[in-house]
């Protein structure tokens, strides 16, 4: 990577942290403020990681374990549209509606911060997402916010928000993987 696009992807990181903190509402006041516990903190890092690991291990009782009963995504900065809210199983449908059809999809998630107080909690992170088929990938680069709240079970993730820093490789991979997935399921 040459100084020139290190910079861009350094600006690209800090804007998005800045935007994601300046446009983050204040977190529920109505509920306990109690710090967050340790345990809390843990619990709450596995979700968002465990989501990531479970799709691309396709083991999707697992992914649907980490979230909420409704979870609203934001996917803009990929792909342009509109902000949705739908039920989880709708959410695991839609990816598994394309992930199958990858040989090989791998989310690294790291340098995962949370906050929060009492039942909410924000966490975020880097993600290197990278899609493979055959000898064509698309990587993507990005900032998440996963909102998360505590429920009976447990910590569960009710948004994902993905902000895009960066793409290498082929996009078309996304249409070639959904096809495949269509031709398997006929």
């Amino acid at each position: 990577m040459n100084r020139v696009s290190r910079r861009q992807v350094l600006a690209s990181a800090v804007f998005a942290g800045t935007l994601a903190a300046i446009s983050l509402p204040a977190l529920s006041t109505t509920q306990s403020t109690a710090a967050l516990t340790v345990e809390d903190r843990t619990a709450i890092a596995e979700a968002v990681a465990g989501i990531g690991l479970y799709a691309d291990l396709r083991e999707w009782n697992r992914v649907k374990s980490y979230l909420a009963a409704r979870v609203t995504t934001d996917y803009t900065s990929l792909f342009g549209g509109e902000v949705a809210t739908s039920d989880r199983d709708s959410l695991i449908a839609q990816w598994q509606d394309l992930l199958p059809g990858f040989d090989a999809t791998q989310h690294l998630i790291t340098n995962i911060v949370v906050e929060g107080a009492g039942n909410d909690a924000v966490a975020r992170s880097h993600v290197r997402a990278s899609h493979w088929i055959d000898a064509r990938f698309w990587t993507v680069g990005a900032s998440y916010l996963h909102r998360l709240v505590r429920t009976p079970e447990g910590w569960r993730v009710s948004t994902i928000a993905i902000r895009r820093l960066y793409e290498e490789g082929d996009r078309a991979v996304l249409t070639v993987a959904a096809d495949r997935v269509s031709a398997a399921a006929k």
